[in-house]
């Protein structure tokens, strides 16, 4: 009892202590905010090159992060979106001479990563130059780099150029040991993304599928390198069975891979000699964030065209990223649906999937919307199950060759956590209820053969519904999407072969696509959610910090209980998303 007490005490002066540094700490930030806002901003000026630092993961969106007021060291790794922005603005504006691109551990999927090469090939055609650099370059970091026009590695760095992996993560025995067993309503022969409650390895169907789609993504990351780096696809082939990770950069220079060895000094003086200046100090310097500040290339057209990202799991919890919230993304397409200067829509999908009932909201919505403006789906790395499921009726769909699509199924998880509740927590439940199935479902106990049979068919008409959706909008057959269904992964490549995307190509293609439709030619882009401003991103993450340190401090040893449980609390029971698919 004296503990309960003391943790009681520490946790209501935790509250009060942190409740005063937010106030103090959201005045200090108001300050600075102010005085920021205050300084000018970027100013253009001649003999200037765009600096593209590779460092982080690559995200769809720039997040502000308010830490960067208080630590000026702090790099906010720009999204896709100011990175496209960036380099589009870079090619028009006579002040900028080229674009420098370094390599500094950055990661990303191959669709996106696509994005910005298409990007730097339309940069070309204004005829500037492109290097890129790198201490080393990993695969992602040169697949891009190869779009420049010489890329140059430090002499005593490495290149990882070894071809594409995935590996899955189970989590069978770990559950085991802890008390829970995860009861699972499937339909779906490759829908797999269940396979890690539920076995230890991966089933021969899933094997065969991922197989498939990393062939076929390889295919065309190796096709888009041998055509940059003038290298016959078997030699890199070749490259890449050879681990030449571990190879002399002399080796690579002679193979053809990279076009010199060089220090960072020495590149510094050759930008300033292509950019046509003495010496790096008259060379100036933009990165992504001062390039998108430049309000003048800014098109004030009273034409619209909508882009609505639709990022993440779909009413799903996640520590890394919001997801999406199936209710708030309604909203935001009911906004652009009442824009009488919106002429059509292009909704932005990387998500792997999730919530079946957050999903139906959305398809309803983009239903809605098409009747009243063109809508075009632009998808990202992923657009798979529920991501699928949310661009199947749209008017056009375009994807990228690396893209992960597909996933037509549907599955149900209920954990039975009776074991650990009881054997391990030492909680006992009871309870009266007026009927047989008063209680269901709950986590306290395992189903029984009747609520796990009506757990199934209700699985199987969510499946049904899906394939319908997919059917009216594809304009075939549910025979014919059922062919391809089962919850199959499929490479966008391939996805166009079988029908279930209309075209391969960028962002940009699809906005063009919308003006076409829309019969205008003068236009503006105008990017839905809204971000969050750094006022909104400081006050969710200190306060989600504050809540997570106070649980953690009154919980002790009993928290990664609690966030279990909170877990398992909070998933839909019936999920339209494809497995977590990591491709290195």
């Amino acid at each position: 009892m004296k503990d309960f007490f003391k943790s009681m005490f520490a946790c209501i002066l935790g509250v009060f202590v942190s409740g005063f540094l937010i106030i103090f700490i959201g005045i200090s930030l108001l300050i600075g905010a102010i005085s920021f806002t205050s300084t000018p901003t970027y100013t253009d000026r001649p003999n200037t090159v765009l600096y593209l630092k590779l460092e982080g993961t690559l995200q769809e969106r720039t997040k502000e992060d308010p830490l960067a007021f208080f630590d000026e060291n702090t790099y906010i790794t720009p999204g896709l979106d100011d990175i496209l922005k960036a380099i589009k603005i870079a090619q028009v504006n006579p002040n900028i001479s080229g674009i420098y691109i370094e390599a500094n551990g950055f990661s990303g999927g191959y669709a996106s990563i696509d994005e910005i090469r298409q990007a730097l090939k339309r940069f070309k055609t204004s005829g500037k130059f492109i290097i890129a650099y790198g201490d080393n370059y990993t695969q992602p970091e040169y697949y891009l780099a190869a779009a420049a026009d010489s890329i140059f590695l430090n002499p005593v760095g490495m290149l990882d150029f070894k071809g594409l992996a995935s590996e899955r993560i189970f989590f069978k025995n770990t559950l085991d040991k802890v008390g829970v067993k995860i009861q699972v309503f499937k339909v779906g022969t490759f829908k797999s993304a269940v396979e890690p409650y539920i076995s230890t390895q991966m089933s021969d169907a899933n094997k065969q599928q991922t197989n498939i789609y990393l062939r076929s993504i390889w295919s065309h990351v190796v096709k888009g390198i041998s055509a940059d780096r003038k290298l016959a696809v078997y030699t890199l082939n070749n490259y890449a069975d050879s681990l030449i990770l571990m190879q002399d950069g002399k080796q690579l220079l002679q193979e053809g891979l990279i076009d010199g060895l060089s220090y960072r000094t020495d590149i510094e003086q050759k930008l300033a000699d292509l950019a046509g200046v003495n010496s790096i100090d008259d060379l100036n310097i933009a990165t992504v964030p001062d390039i998108v500040t430049l309000k003048k290339y800014e098109n004030n057209s009273k034409n619209k065209i909508a882009v609505l990202y639709a990022t993440g799991e779909i009413d799903g919890i996640n520590s890394t990223e919001e997801g999406i919230d199936s209710q708030k993304l309604v909203s935001e397409m009911k906004k652009i649906q009442d824009d009488a200067s919106i002429v059509g829509v292009v909704l932005r999908v990387n998500s792997p999937g999730g919530s079946a009932f957050g999903s139906e909201q959305l398809w309803a919505a983009v239903n809605r919307l098409r009747k009243v403006k063109p809508v075009a789906v632009s998808m990202g790395d992923y657009a798979a199950s529920g991501g699928y499921y949310i661009s199947c009726d749209a008017d056009r769909i375009f994807a990228d060759p690396a893209t992960l699509t597909g996933s037509i199924g549907i599955f149900g998880l209920v954990p039975d956590a009776s074991e650990l509740l009881t054997d391990k927590l030492g909680l006992t439940f009871d309870g009266v209820q007026t009927n047989r199935y008063g209680n269901f479902p709950v986590i306290n106990r395992p189903m029984n053969n009747i609520e796990k049979k009506r757990m199934q068919e209700y699985v199987e008409r969510g499946y049904n519904l899906f394939i319908k959706r997919c059917a009216e909008g594809r304009k075939k057959q549910e025979t014919a999407i059922r062919n391809i269904a089962e919850g199959r992964v499929w490479a966008g490549a391939d996805a166009l072969h079988i029908g279930l995307v209309d075209q391969l190509g960028s962002l940009s293609d699809a906005v063009k696509w919308i003006a076409k439709k829309a019969s205008v030619t003068d236009y503006k882009r105008v990017d839905f959610p809204a971000k969050k401003n750094i006022y909104e991103e400081f006050i969710k993450q200190l306060t989600t910090t504050v809540s997570t340190r106070v649980t953690r401090s009154v919980l002790g040893e009993n928290y990664r209980y609690y966030m279990a449980l909170k877990k398992i609390q909070h998933i839909d029971p019936i999920q339209t998303r494809c497995e977590d698919i990591t491709i290195e």
